[in-house]
């Protein structure tokens, strides 16, 4: 081998190593790379590194404030009290959700170690306590969770990024493991002093609630079908009137009342049943599910009527959405989620996704 061919060879051998390393340094420096340390610091519970690319309190507060809006819609057409309760709730939330959240990368669990959480189901005799901001915001914190499917989304990777001066708009890719869904979650990220980026706000979270809201109907849809052909076969249902009753005064309280109809079409007493009273908008996004419990005795082929009254929390996102409809214009149903026969035997929906799925 000439001397030539040998320096041609290590001079290209040099560059090479020298592109490697500068696209190294620039990967560093990228939004993209920013996730793959968000991603090793959950992993390795490095709550340092984390917090140091995840501004939780700007999200949080970006995210209540999306949630708020995707309950009421726009703001303007809101009842001023009800949204200036809610929006009163924000500073108990983001906090709740902020500490939550740091204690889920420090441990790799969702256990909640609050004060309001513990022993909650020791005994009936112990009363519920007293409404107060912070055990609204507890509750609200939940309900957040709960939407987002925070602690069942993997990590799948980064779609896409445009980057604008210090600010990058990257668009992610995450798999609910229970769903079995994919969806693309959109953040802005800012540029930090030693030119890594900290994630500050998800910037399509309304859309994202609304197709997960859909995506979980969808799963249930699927998971039930067996079951639901055969409570279909065994019981109907005619809906009859729907009103929703205010207490008035400064602090009101909610009920609303549903009457209507069930009619025994299977060849076996019915002894029992369990369902919920349905209310959706135009657009079909469900603005209430309230849960029922019946027990009776209803022959084959015979029909009862139920007026049924139930309590609403005005601080849920899907009540405040149906206090602000037009119960004219709403569509709604009693659905029957569980039917128990004389002969011992039974019938049951699942109501929610089972959390090993």
């Amino acid at each position: 081998m000439s001397e030539n061919t040998k320096k041609y060879i290590l001079i290209t051998a040099a560059l090479i190593v020298i592109g490697a390393a500068l696209y190294f340094f620039y990967w560093m420096r990228t939004p993209q790379y920013t996730f793959t340390q968000i991603h090793e610091a959950v992993q390795q519970h490095d709550l340092s590194k984390f917090e140091k690319h995840v501004d939780l309190n700007s999200l949080y507060a970006h995210a209540y404030d999306d949630v708020v809006y995707y309950a009421f819609g726009d703001p303007k057409e809101a009842n001023p009290f009800l949204l200036g309760i809610v929006q009163s709730l924000k500073s108990a939330v983001v906090p709740i959700m902020t500490e939550q959240t740091r204690h889920y990368v420090e441990t790799g669990t969702l256990e909640d170690h609050s004060e309001d959480s513990s022993d909650t189901d020791a005994t009936a005799a112990v009363p519920a306590p007293a409404p107060s901001p912070k055990n609204e915001g507890q509750q609200l914190a939940e309900q957040l969770k709960d939407r987002t499917g925070f602690g069942t989304m993997r990590y799948e990777g980064v779609e896409s990024s445009e980057q604008v001066g210090k600010t990058a708009d990257v668009a992610v890719k995450l798999y609910d493991k229970q769903l079995e869904h994919n969806f693309i979650l959109h953040v802005k990220m800012y540029e930090l002093d030693d030119g890594s980026w900290r994630l500050t706000e998800i910037t399509n979270l309304k859309e994202l609630l609304k197709e997960r809201e859909q995506a979980t109907a969808s799963k249930l849809q699927q998971l039930n079908s067996k079951v639901q052909a055969e409570l279909d076969a065994a019981i109907t249902t005619a809906p009859g009137t729907i009103s929703i009753a205010s207490s008035g005064g400064w602090f009101p309280s909610y009920t609303m009342q549903a009457a209507f109809t069930l009619h025994n079409i299977s060849g076996k007493t019915i002894t029992g049943l369990q369902g919920f009273v349905e209310v959706f908008d135009n657009d079909g996004m469900l603005l209430q599910r309230c849960r029922f419990n019946e027990y009776l005795t209803l022959a084959p082929q015979g029909s009862i009527s139920l007026n049924k009254l139930f309590s609403l929390n005005q601080f849920k996102p899907e009540t405040v959405r149906l206090l602000r409809s037009d119960l004219q214009t709403v569509k709604w149903q009693p659905v029957i989620s569980s039917v128990s026969f004389g002969d011992g035997s039974k019938l049951q929906l699942l109501t929610e996704i089972p959390k090993n799925k």
